[in-house]
């Protein structure tokens, strides 16, 4: 076979899925080591190999990528709610979770003003505020740790980082529905208003019943390492599967799977942590490389002011968020004036809502630019949050070193 058949077999062929499967794996960890050495999030790197490939003229079916991102959905939407025993919630406290909420809804917001007094869509403006409350906790804990700092500036945002994704996916449900609203997939304001309730309170039924079920096997039986990895997988695909049939948020019941099993059998929801743990390296690097192969560089030619506008409204938003937060919970005056700044990392969430929007969204305009903008804004934040981060624990006093 000649060269140039055996280069198109390789790109597009029936073997090229393995073929990129294969140099994501090889690509991700070698460029996440590079990238670690100028400090930069390995997801940045994992997101790059995918440039790269699609660069070098590989690309990946809808099927390929539909399939990664919802099975790595799936479980990180299980593995954010094992997060949420009660003594987590508990000890986090009133003060936070006022911040916490705050935040997350003047973000919203926040957002949607901006973008919307810039493109005059809507539609998009709602799609980029649900999408912009999620903080990356890695490169916020990483600074800190660099700094040895401590606090209460250390500790609220420790703990604000370990909740924002959740709440973040809660505000992207609510977003997501409004932007089918916006966009015409229903006509009616109470039957919207109905499918917005069910998709919402449907997912915390399902996802309810699920984590309920694994829960009372866990407590009967006593199950071993092969079979908590089994246990732990299967739910959580259980749980995005029946979602998508009963028309609810599959990645909202599967955070309701986890936060029930957490908190009815506690070694199942630990054990099933770890296990799913385990593995989830692999998985990232294919979702985040699947996702960097599907960034369109003409559309961002064309789309950089709106990502600029994005990350100004974003880091407004935290910061007045984070403030008027602190504010109302009566906080410390460090809280209100340094804490959105140090929660300004975006990454693997808002990257991965943005591929499970391009999905839900897939027949309008913003199906296509969506995940290029988030990747990009992501990329940006990655490199800027880390200095924001900085600042603030410096400027509060509790940098050790």
């Amino acid at each position: 076979m000649a060269f140039p058949a055996i280069l198109e077999n390789m790109l597009g062929g029936s073997g090229s899925i393995y073929i990129i499967a294969s140099l994501l794996l090889i690509l991700g960890p070698i460029l996440g080591y590079a990238f670690q050495k100028i400090r930069l999030t390995e997801v940045l790197a994992y997101l790059f190999a995918g440039v790269l490939l699609s660069l070098m003229g590989f690309n990946i079916s809808s099927a390929f990528f539909n399939i990664v991102t919802s099975v790595t959905l799936a479980l990180v939407g299980y593995i954010v709610g094992l997060s949420f025993s009660y003594d987590f919630l508990k000890m986090m406290g009133r003060k936070v979770m006022i911040i916490l909420v705050v935040e997350v809804i003047v973000t919203f917001f926040t957002v949607i003003l901006f973008v919307y007094l810039f493109t005059g869509d809507l539609a998009l403006a709602v799609l980029l505020g649900s999408l912009a409350p999620a903080t990356a906790p890695a490169g916020t804990i990483a600074v800190f740790r660099s700094l040895s700092s401590h606090g209460i500036l250390t500790d609220v945002a420790t703990a604000v980082v370990g909740l924002d994704d959740a709440a973040g996916i809660v505000m992207y449900v609510v977003g997501i529905i409004w932007v089918k609203i916006l966009l015409g997939y229903h006509v009616t304001i109470l039957s919207s208003v109905l499918h917005a309730l069910w998709e919402i309170f449907g997912a915390f039924l399902l996802g309810g019943a699920l984590g309920l079920s694994l829960g009372y096997v866990g407590k009967k039986t006593t199950m071993n390492y092969d079979q908590q990895l089994i246990a732990g997988v299967a739910v959580a695909l259980l749980g995005w599967g029946l979602a998508y049939v009963i028309g609810v948020s599959n990645i909202l019941t599967t955070m309701v799977v986890g936060m029930t099993v957490i908190n009815i059998e506690r070694d199942v929801g630990v054990g099933t942590y770890k296990r799913i743990d385990s593995f989830m390296t692999p998985v990232y690097i294919l979702f985040f490389g699947a996702i960097g192969m599907e960034i369109n560089f003409s559309l961002l030619i064309a789309l950089w002011a709106v990502a600029v506008v994005y990350c100004l409204g974003r880091t407004v938003g935290k910061i007045i968020g984070c403030g008027i937060g602190s504010y109302l919970a009566r906080a410390e005056e460090k809280l209100r004036k340094y804490l959105g700044i140090a929660l300004l990392n975006q990454a693997g969430v808002a990257v991965g809502l943005a591929a499970h929007a391009a999905q839900e969204i897939a027949s309008s305009h913003l199906g296509a630019i969506i995940i290029t903008l988030i990747a990009v804004t992501t990329a940006i934040f990655q490199i800027v949050s880390p200095l924001g981060t900085q600042y603030a624990v410096i400027k509060a006093g509790e940098a050790q070193v």
